[in-house]
């Protein structure tokens, strides 16, 4: 495993004997993911001069990443999508830190320029984007602001975050039985309702396979049901489709 030992959660000022020191507001727990060491030493550093912050561990890998969000889980994770494992590898570790961890913040943190890369990760649910140019008060301020519930894009990847979110975030339409459902999620759920797989809405709707499981998962979530199937089974009782 080539993860560092998971780090101590909390910043050495807090360690008894050094003195009072405000307890009221927790430590935020980070996770660090990049494949280059020298870029985690330096988020590293960076954030062990905040007493807001405490990495909890860094990683190069996906596996890596995953063995140490499951063993404690962060507030927020510092991710660079590429990750030299193929073009994928980074998006599909967002999404499955934000599907196995509710709650969690993820903070694109990438030199990558490729634009598909970017669009899929906003639309995963991504909550910040930056280049890795950025200064390294601008990076901290990032992630206190995730942390807030709010989020970041830089002016590079802006425009396209917004043109994503106009897509797939629009004001959410009300179903008839009362579950609040996205435009978007109404689009997967009537293709759902004729059978479709996830291949085939990713196809129609020009959105990947890995953001129809999101809207999956979300329209499972708002109906209270377990298993795809009774999705359109509950939708359609409510009225909805």
């Amino acid at each position: 495993m080539t993860t560092d030992a998971v780090l101590d959660a909390r910043p050495a000022s807090l360690d008894p004997g050094v003195g009072a020191i405000p307890t009221a507001r927790r430590t935020a727990r980070l996770l660090v993911v990049d494949s280059e060491a020298i870029v985690r030493f330096g988020l590293r550093q960076l954030f062990a001069s905040d007493p807001q912050l405490a990495v909890i561990g860094e990683a190069a890998t996906p596996r890596d990443a995953l063995v140490i969000a499951d063993r404690c889980p962060p507030d927020l994770v510092v991710l660079d999508v590429d990750l030299g494992r193929g073009d994928a590898a980074g998006v599909d570790l967002a999404r499955m830190l934000l599907e196995r961890h509710r709650g969690v913040r993820v903070l694109v943190l990438t030199s990558s320029r490729d634009r598909d890369l970017m669009m899929r990760a906003v639309r995963l649910g991504v909550h910040g984007y930056l280049r890795k140019g950025a200064e390294t008060a601008d990076i901290s301020r990032a992630v206190h602001t995730l942390l807030r519930g709010e989020s970041v894009f830089d002016s590079r990847t802006g425009s396209v975050a917004a043109d994503v979110l106009r897509d797939d975030d629009r004001p959410p339409v009300r179903g008839l039985g009362g579950a609040m459902l996205t435009e978007r999620e109404n689009q997967v759920l009537r293709l759902l309702a004729v059978g479709m797989s996830n291949r085939e809405i990713g196809r129609r709707l020009v959105i990947s396979e890995a953001t129809v499981k999101f809207h999956v998962r979300n329209l499972r979530d708002k109906l209270e049901v377990r298993r795809r199937t009774e999705i359109v089974y509950t939708a359609t009782r409510q009225g909805i489709v």
